[in-house]
């Protein structure tokens, strides 16, 4: 218990310069991911793999990846923060929001993306929307569009709909008030941390399809509000999870819970991890996690070796050659 909350310290003031992103984010909004990419880059573990793992962060959407690969600009120089935004009711065809941060010259990074649009046609395509240029990122399937755009020489953002794109011009004229719930919009404001990967969700009555192990979490999960996850990264890799329940006798039967269907989880990904030996990190922090009640809320902290994360990367590369 002591050990989750000395974790628990990593939750303070962030003093990352960053934009308001609440007026970028699309209303529909539950979960806001920032990633702090130059705090990612010095790390001791990202100095040795870095490039891999930012790669690896971004290739979880092929247009996120096919839009920074238009830019020209390198991540791990150029970026400096990039803060996701997510619909829980959208999780079964998520096209995440995302606003990009750093510093370039817009009229270089918009030439870049003019000729990678004429070189890669089926990736990238220019438009218009209103009287912004912008550029359209086609998916495998028509409702998988997504849309991005240069805000001015420090922003940049990819977007969903056109819709959300029209919003993000808005707000960077500062002419958008934030549309998010109020609920999330005081999370952000009061959930800080300076771990460089932090994520803050509001879940109130989102998580009833949620598919669990265990029925009587399953049944538990529906008082939980909001939840943080805070990632840290040095030598190794360190989580943070804190999900905040109605009172201290559900914080109790949550973290009961949740340990509970950790430990069976980890056994079900034994047999998995034979086959798919890149997993192996995650198994690592699942056997190492360890869930405690503090007050209304759960805690629940893991770490996983760098050496873990640095082989298994290896390995996924190996598979994709």
């Amino acid at each position: 218990m002591r050990c989750l909350l000395l974790s628990a310290l990593l939750v303070l003031p962030s003093l990352a310069r960053s934009a308001d992103v609440t007026a970028y984010l699309p209303a529909d909004t539950d979960v806001v991911v920032t990633m702090q990419v130059r705090q990612i880059a010095e790390s001791e573990l990202g100095m040795k793999i870095g490039k891999e793992l930012i790669k690896e962060l971004l290739g979880s959407s092929k247009q996120a990846t096919a839009a920074v690969e238009a830019t020209g600009l390198d991540p791990l120089k150029d970026l400096e923060i990039v803060t996701v935004g997510m619909d829980l009711d959208k999780t079964d065809n998520p096209r995440p929001f995302a606003l990009l941060e750093g510093k370039w010259d817009v009229k270089k990074v918009e030439d870049a993306i003019a000729a990678y649009s004429k070189a890669n046609p089926a990736k990238l395509a220019l438009i218009k929307v209103g009287e912004k240029t912008a550029f359209k990122l086609p998916g495998s399937l028509q409702h998988d569009t997504m849309f991005g755009a240069v805000l001015d020489d420090t922003k940049m953002v990819i977007a969903g709909t056109e819709k959300d794109l029209t919003a993000a011009f808005a707000a960077a004229e500062g002419k958008r008030k934030p549309a998010i719930s109020k609920e999330l919009a005081d999370l952000l404001a009061t959930a800080k941390s300076n771990a460089p990967i932090f994520g803050r969700a509001w879940v109130k009555g989102k998580l009833g399809e949620l598919k669990l192990p265990n029925e009587k979490l399953q049944a538990q999960v529906a008082n939980v509000d909001w939840a943080t996850a805070a990632v840290t990264i040095g030598k190794d890799v360190s989580l943070l999870v804190t999900i905040n329940t109605p009172d201290e006798p559900t914080a109790q039967l949550v973290s009961d819970l949740l340990g509970a269907a950790i430990g069976l989880l980890r056994l079900q990904l034994l047999v998995v991890v034979e086959d798919q030996p890149e997993l192996k990190p995650l198994n690592e922090l699942l056997r190492a996690t360890r869930t405690a009640p503090s007050g209304k809320t759960v805690l629940a902290a893991g770490t996983v070796k760098g050496q873990s994360i640095e082989k298994a990367l290896k390995v996924a590369a190996a598979a994709k050659k």
